[in-house]
């Protein structure tokens, strides 16, 4: 996933940066943007966590994440901006902590 979305009434961003850890296998990580000010609200860039999906629900962003190379299992994530919250089955985070629940849920993390 390249191409930039655009989310929430076009006030959020969602960009990938794309990351090649084995020959012709790309992951890209999400970074989220508040479009007026340019501000990052979630960067995911420093893991192996690939965007398969994006979505938006309820003022909240959805993130079907996948880490590689666990690409059979995937984790959706609720970011809530407004609240500077992610929420990940059913339990909220710190937007500053979710990379670090996002590994403690996986194995290989």
């Amino acid at each position: 996933m390249e191409t930039p979305h655009y989310l929430l009434d076009g006030q959020y961003e969602i960009t990938t940066v794309a990351f090649e850890p084995r020959m012709s296998l790309w992951v890209y990580s999400p970074v989220i943007r508040e479009r007026a000010t340019g501000y990052v609200v979630l960067d995911l860039t420093s893991g192996l966590w690939d965007l398969r999906r994006v979505n938006e629900r309820l003022g909240r962003i959805l993130l079907m994440l996948a880490r590689f190379p666990e690409s059979d299992r995937e984790y959706v994530v609720e970011v809530a901006p407004a609240e500077a919250i992610a929420i990940v089955e059913g339990e909220a985070y710190p937007l500053s902590a979710l990379e670090a629940a996002l590994n403690a849920r996986s194995p290989s993390g």
